[in-house]
């Protein structure tokens, strides 16, 4: 319990509460809706603008998806006369509950505070003496091109292979601005918060300018939260889901530190990485090879924090073995662990919850998020390798 790792886990979920409890996610969502809410394919752009922006200070992405978006996107669903009990679920219902879902993974990777698992994946590299520098910037010039990219292009494939029957919503910005109303102007605590996730990014992206550690900067905040009276003690106490899972990764850190010291790891990669190059394939195939089966394993794992802490470590040892430079390897298995949260109506913790929305069918689920998967895949490899070529990862 002494890596600071953990408590910046701890703290994140302190940070996810206070957006829950003052509103200002909801708020920011909104307020995107009324502005560019008027068509069904500029509301998936607008929900995705707000779900990337509030990745960078609402570190769960079960809390940001599950929490504050899908009950953004059925409230605009419903208003607009989409709902599965009816039969309807196709007008504009199916493409924004597909849309928004597929838009978390992006999200997720494009900010090393976007999920939990990031910290992780970065503590466990650490631990096989891949230690990335300046973590927060690193992550955003590694992240930032291809993520966008796919950001972009997310909404105009859903609509291309599950188009919405409705195209105008003119509904949406009266909706959102109905629920404004009620809100009521801004408060006192969504500005502290605004303004205490604002100072904290400019300090974690000049931590090593400033000396100031990232976990300092994350107590720094959640103080000032406390201080206001924005959060209480009692939400932080409260947060059971929070501690379990510090308390969970702590017993994953120390397992996987125990298993490189044992050798076990070395030997896995090893073994696996001799039979690969005694197949004949040079670094880039063996690249492609390692990285698909460390995405579509994940079939079989109901949890993506699971996944990474008992194959990353293994994984980024056979790249590194097999030839692929280790910041590569690093960065790769990283994003692919917020990727293949879509694949499947159990794949992450908010994939239950959209799925039983009712909106998509399982078969159309199980479809969609093979092609998601392969397209992320494409876009990640295809862009991010000439932008990763640019930045001199090898």
């Amino acid at each position: 319990f002494t890596d600071e790792v953990l408590w910046l886990v701890l703290l994140a979920f302190f940070f996810t509460k206070g957006f829950s409890k003052t509103g200002l996610g909801d708020r920011i969502a909104l307020n995107l809706v009324k502005a560019v809410g008027n068509t069904t394919l500029g509301l998936a752009y607008g929900l995705n603008l707000a779900e990337g922006a509030l990745a960078c200070g609402m570190p769960s992405s079960a809390a940001r998806a599950a929490g504050v978006f899908y009950p953004l996107v059925l409230s605009v669903a419903k208003a607009s006369g989409s709902d599965p009990a009816n039969g309807t679920e196709r007008k504009t219902g199916a493409f924004l509950i597909q849309s928004s879902f597929q838009a978390t993974g992006n999200s997720s990777s494009l900010w090393l505070y976007g999920a939990a698992q990031n910290l992780l994946a970065l503590r466990l590299a650490a631990q096989c003496g891949y230690v990335i520098p300046s973590p927060f910037i690193s992550w955003l010039k590694a992240s930032c091109v291809p993520a966008l990219v796919a950001m972009a292009l997310t909404p105009l494939l859903v609509f291309w292979v599950m188009p919405p029957e409705v195209k105008e919503t003119p509904e949406a910005p009266k909706e959102a601005e109905r629920k404004l109303k009620e809100m009521g102007p801004m408060s006192r605590d969504e500005a502290i918060l605004g303004a205490t996730v604002a100072g904290m990014l400019v300090l974690w992206a000049g931590s090593t300018a400033f000396g100031i550690p990232s976990v300092t900067t994350a107590i720094l905040g959640l103080s000032t939260l406390l201080v206001t009276g924005t959060l209480k003690w009692d939400d932080c106490a409260g947060e059971k889901g929070a501690w379990t899972t510090m308390t969970w990764f702590a017993i994953l850190v120390s397992m996987s530190a125990m298993l490189n010291k044992r050798g076990i790891v070395s030997w896995l990669a090893n073994t696996i990485s001799g039979a690969i190059t005694g197949a004949g394939l040079s670094a880039v195939p063996a690249f492609f090879l390692l990285l698909g089966i460390y995405t579509f394993s994940h079939y079989g794992f109901a949890s993506q924090v699971a996944h990474l802490s008992a194959l990353y470590v293994p994984f980024i040892a056979m790249m590194v073995k097999t030839g692929t430079p280790p910041t590569v390897a690093v960065f790769a298995l990283a994003f692919a662990s917020n990727l293949f949260g879509s694949l499947t109506p159990y794949a992450s913790a908010q994939a239950p919850v959209f799925y039983g929305g009712g909106f998509v069918t399982l078969k159309d689920w199980y479809k969609l998020g093979l092609i998601f998967m392969l397209f992320n895949l494409v876009v990640w490899i295809g862009v991010g390798s000439l932008w990763w070529k640019v930045l001199g990862f090898y």
